[in-house]
C-alpha cells in the first residue's frame, strides 16, 4: 500500500525503542522515531517511570518533586 502511493519510509511516533526495530511489511520501512510527549500526573508517575527505567522506553518525566510529594507510594 505504501509504494502504491509512493511511500518509501515512515516516521513513528513512539516511545517505545523496540517497534522501530521490530520487522515491518514490505515498504513501511522506518526513518526515524520521534518521542511523543507524556501528561504526567499523580496516577501515572510510578508507571511512567517503570516504563523508562525497565523497557528502555524515551520518556522525559523530568523533576516532578510536586508530584512526588503528594504520592503515597515510594519510589
Amino acid at each position: 500500500m505504501l509504494a502504491a502511493l509512493g511511500v518509501d519510509g515512515i516516521d513513528l511516533l513512539s516511545n517505545n525503542p523496540d517497534k522501530a526495530a521490530q520487522p515491518r511489511a514490505p515498504g513501511a520501512r522506518v526513518r526515524d522515531r520521534i518521542p511523543t510527549g507524556v501528561f504526567v500526573t499523580i496516577g501515572n508517575l510510578h508507571y511512567l517511570r517503570a516504563k523508562a527505567e525497565h523497557t528502555g522506553h524515551s520518556i522525559e518525566l523530568g523533576n516532578h518533586a510536586d508530584l512526588l510529594a503528594r504520592t503515597p507510594l515510594a519510589i
